[in-house]
């Protein structure tokens, strides 16, 4: 606890960066949309990577591991195409979030029922999480612009909050005395 206090700046240095990362997603939304769409192609590559490689270690005790590879293949596909042009990403940023949610949400629906098969009880929530992840991907990539201003919004929203949080966060270890 010494040490954290002692460190309480670490803390508040962090919540001024998201501050003005709040600040630029909210003054430069294109360019945040860029940055976005590649942060988000190098999260679906590492994603995509590891859910292929699982699937297939794991192909003796899943007998549909298949489906764990095609996911894992389709997210590493949809990230070279998102890495490969950002700018175009950028523009169509909210149909590729979307269908990757679309895509997501079949794979929990499908792994549902495996877990049902495995004695899983409380399967039905993968279920019910697949089906809202189909409807809310369908919402997203069917209204390109708003979609995308959302997304934006959103993650400047998450910068600020936890901006404010870090501050605060700081401000009260900083008052703490070490024992």
């Amino acid at each position: 606890m010494k040490t954290l206090i002692k460190l309480w700046w670490l803390t508040l240095l962090r919540g001024i960066v998201l501050l003005v990362l709040a600040f630029y997603v909210f003054a430069q939304p294109v360019s945040a949309l860029i940055s976005i769409a590649i942060y988000i192609g190098i999260s679906l590559l590492f994603t995509g990577i590891s859910q292929a490689i699982m699937s297939v270690v794991s192909r003796d005790s899943n007998e549909r591991w298949q489906w764990g590879l095609a996911g894992g293949l389709i997210e590493a596909l949809f990230a070279i195409i998102l890495l490969s042009n950002p700018g175009i990403t950028a523009a169509s940023l909210s149909f590729i979030v979307g269908f990757w949610i679309i895509v997501f949400g079949v794979m929990t629906f499908v792994n549902a029922f495996e877990s049902r098969k495995a004695g899983v009880s409380n399967w039905a929530l993968g279920l019910l999480s697949g089906l809202i992840s189909i409807l809310i991907g369908f919402v997203i990539s069917n209204n390109l612009l708003v979609g995308s201003i959302a997304i934006t919004i959103w993650i400047g929203i998450g910068f600020l909050v936890a901006g404010i949080v870090s501050i605060s966060m700081a401000l009260a270890i900083r008052s703490l005395k070490p024992h």
